[in-house]
């Protein structure tokens, strides 16, 4: 059973050793177990690494206060913790977009969550069990938008893929050569590493209750999910969500009212179904 820690030590050593990464912390336990495994690898190889949490402007308050005490943590341990704010909030955004984020139109994700990392070895938590997208367009190493040399490059090497959303994905990193790749494009590319691709929710949990990992107090809640509230991926959950936080469900309408007025400004359309903003949110 341990030995899916090992190969996930091993492999930060082996990718990140001699530059370092920055471990990306989303507030979610597949994070805390990421930053558990980092905190090993530094004890067993000296490790250096920082780590990095995007605030969306939408998290529940539970995860921001979580996040505050994980920073004073790592810092106490002397390990930099940088909490990233953007510069427009998702009330902003949906003004700007004259839409609602939609599970096709996600642009929330992109100016929110994945703005950052340019040149970064930047470590995640992604497990191929959360979703069938992460399983079939993320591996071990991902570079989400590659330079067009990793693209045809990918065409002749048997070790990596393009995959469905235009990256490149490393099949496998036992040959010299690919793992050179990884150190020489990372500069110039946004590269995801991510050690925890494999591990399955039953593994995962096992482990967090036998290194006695500290979570996010919403899992205690029954939570099984960390996310933003209101994320159009998470269904029907929102509107237990709206229930708990009813703040967030009177800051969506009043944005709505704000984008309905930036579309008739903009000469949009407006539907039926959008002609208040409750409706929007509805």
């Amino acid at each position: 059973m341990e030995n899916k820690e090992n190969n996930a030590i091993e492999l930060l050593n082996m990718l990140c050793g001699n530059s370092g990464c920055v471990i990306s912390d989303s507030g979610g336990k597949d994070s805390s177990v990421l930053k558990h495994i980092a905190m090993k690898t530094r004890e067993k190889y000296n490790f250096n690494f920082s780590i990095q949490h995007n605030h969306t402007t939408v998290d529940a308050p539970e995860t921001v206060y979580f996040v505050r005490d994980e920073k004073r943590k790592y810092e106490a341990a002397g390990i930099k913790y940088n909490i990233l704010y953007p510069q427009r909030s998702i009330w902003q955004l949906i003004v700007d977009h004259c839409t609602p984020p939609t599970r096709l139109m996600r642009y929330c994700c992109a100016d929110l969550k994945e703005y950052s990392g340019h040149g970064e070895k930047l470590v995640t938590g992604v497990r191929k069990s959360e979703s069938k997208n992460r399983k079939d367009n993320q591996s071990i190493v991902t570079f989400p938008k590659p330079k067009q040399k990793i693209k045809e490059e990918a065409k002749s090497n048997k070790d990596l893929s393009v995959n469905k959303q235009g990256g490149v994905i490393v099949l496998n990193l036992d040959n010299a050569e690919t793992r050179q790749l990884v150190e020489n494009c990372y500069r110039t590319t946004k590269t995801l590493i991510n050690p925890l691709i494999d591990w399955e929710d039953d593994y995962l949990w096992w482990y967090i209750r036998k290194e006695n990992i500290e979570l996010n107090p919403l899992y205690s809640c029954g939570q099984c999910r960390i996310g933003c509230i209101g994320c159009p991926i998470a269904g029907d959950k929102r509107w237990a969500e709206f229930e708990r936080y009813p703040k967030y469900k009177e800051a969506y309408i009043r944005a709505f009212d704000k984008m309905l007025k930036e579309r008739k400004r903009k000469g949009l359309q407006i539907f039926d179904k959008w002609a208040t903003a409750q409706k929007v949110f509805k």
